[in-house]
C-alpha cells in the first residue's frame, strides 16, 4: 500500500506523533512492547515537517511508557472480568486492540469521523472490534456499547481530556456516570506544568486547554480515585542515569510530580 494522504487538522492530527513514538519503540534496545502493527501504519502516514520538528527522544520515551502503562491497567481488567468490554475514547489509531486485545469480549474505539474513516483504511472491524464514528461530547456513543454489568467494562481516555475545557470533562464524567456507576474510567491528567508547553500544542493547532493541580481535581467531579501514577516516576530503567536522578529528585515536589498523572477511577 502507498502513503495515504490526510487532511488532518487540530487534535486528530496528534494521532500520528503518538502512534510514531510507538513505532519507534520496538527500535530500542529493550523495548517495552512491540508493535509491528504501528510501525506498519507509520511508513503509510508520515508525520509533516511542523510535528516531525517537536518531536525528540523525550517525547518517544514519555508517550510510549504512557502506552505501555495503559496497556498493563488494561491486561489486568482484561484478566479480571467476566465478558470485559474495553471503550477507548479518542482512541485515535491506537493499535492496544492488536497487542493485548484477543481475549476481550467487545472492544470500541471511538474518534471523530475522519480519523475512523482513515481507520477503516487500515483496520478491519469485527463483531470483537467495533469502530464507532462520533465526538466524545457526543453522549449518544454511550447506546453502543455493549451491554453488560458496568464493573466489567473499562473507559480509556488516553491523551485526551487536556484537549476539552474543564466543564466538558465534568459533563462527560456526569453522563458516563448516569450510564455506567462502577465502570472503571482510566485517564491522564496534564498538571500545571504543562503550561509551560502551550506554544508548542498552538503551534501545531492542537492547544492543551485543561490542567489540574493535582488528581483531586478529578475527583471533585465525582470520581472514586482508585490508584495515581505520576509519569515520570515510572518504570525509571527507561531514562538514562541523569534523568533518572533529575526524575527521582523533581518529583519530591508536587509541582513536577502532577505535571503528567495517569489516574485508574471509577464511575
Amino acid at each position: 500500500m502507498s502513503q495515504i494522504t490526510t487532511k488532518l487538522t487540530g487534535v486528530p492530527r496528534t494521532m500520528l506523533y503518538t502512534m510514531k513514538t510507538r513505532a519507534d519503540e520496538q527500535a530500542r534496545p529493550h523495548p517495552l512492547f512491540q508493535d509491528p502493527l504501528a510501525a506498519e501504519w507509520q511508513k503509510l502516514l508520515p508525520m509533516d515537517e511542523d510535528m516531525e520538528a517537536v518531536y525528540n527522544d523525550l517525547a518517544q520515551i514519555s508517550w510510549s511508557t504512557r502506552a505501555y502503562h495503559y496497556d498493563r491497567i488494561t491486561s489486568h481488567h482484561i484478566a479480571n472480568h467476566p465478558d470485559p468490554v474495553v471503550v477507548e475514547l479518542g482512541s485515535g489509531l491506537s493499535t492496544r486492540f492488536h497487542r493485548i486485545g484477543q481475549d476481550v469480549k467487545y472492544w470500541l474505539d471511538l474518534d471523530l469521523p475522519e480519523v475512523t474513516d482513515l481507520r477503516r483504511q487500515l483496520d478491519t472491524e469485527t463483531e470483537q472490534h467495533q469502530f464507532i464514528s462520533a465526538s466524545v461530547m457526543d453522549f449518544d456513543w454511550m447506546n453502543a456499547v455493549p451491554y453488560v454489568a458496568p464493573e466489567n467494562i473499562l473507559f480509556i481516555a488516553e491523551g485526551l481530556l487536556m484537549y476539552l475545557e474543564e466543564n466538558q470533562v465534568q459533563q462527560l464524567v456526569t453522563q458516563m456516570q448516569s450510564r455506567f456507576l462502577g465502570a472503571s474510567f482510566v485517564v491522564d491528567l496534564m498538571g500545571n506544568f504543562g503550561k509551560l508547553f502551550r506554544k508548542v500544542t498552538i503551534k501545531i493547532g492542537s492547544p492543551h486547554k485543561w490542567f489540574v493541580k493535582n488528581e483531586k481535581d478529578l475527583a471533585a467531579m465525582g470520581l472514586q480515585i482508585v490508584n495515581v501514577d505520576s509519569l515520570y516516576q515510572l518504570y525509571p530503567e527507561r531514562w538514562t542515569f541523569h534523568l533518572r536522578l533529575l526524575w527521582q529528585f523533581l518529583t519530591q515536589f508536587p509541582y513536577f510530580r502532577n505535571a503528567y498523572l495517569i489516574v485508574d477511577a471509577r464511575l
